[in-house]
């Protein structure tokens, strides 16, 4: 849990040479940080030694990043939020979805639960 902040660090230094909004390269960062932490709390039972993958994908028009993780997933298809939207914990899945214009999970080709992020990238408007 301590290296959270490395894929939202990397995020910030690839939008370092984008036009885009810093606000969207926020939103996405919140969105990482949450996907990362549900990978390695939930996926990986918090067991250092089984590592969590972040892919980057970067075109003109958006940012993808990919997670994966060793855990058995959950029933994403029927999953629902909670009513206690004011509850500590378990509003990652609501906050990946209001930052991201898409949020997917899905399974791996080699079995490994994943997350797919993606983010349209808004020109940014200090840069005319």
């Amino acid at each position: 849990m301590e290296y959270l902040g490395v894929p939202d660090a990397v995020l910030m230094e690839i939008g370092s040479d984008l036009e885009c909004e810093r606000r969207s390269l926020e939103e996405l960062g919140t969105s990482v940080i949450e996907a990362c932490t549900n990978a390695m709390e939930h996926g990986n039972d918090l067991n250092e030694e089984t590592p969590i993958e972040v892919i980057f994908d970067v075109d003109d028009l958006a940012i993808t990043i990919t997670v994966l993780d060793k855990g058995p997933g959950f029933d994403f298809q029927h999953w629902q939020p909670s009513g206690e939207l004011m509850r500590e914990r378990g509003r990652g899945i609501l906050i990946m979805r209001e930052f991201c214009d898409s949020v997917e999970f899905k399974r791996h080709e080699d079995g490994r639960f994943m997350i797919v992020l993606t983010k349209k990238l808004a020109p940014d408007d200090d840069s005319e």
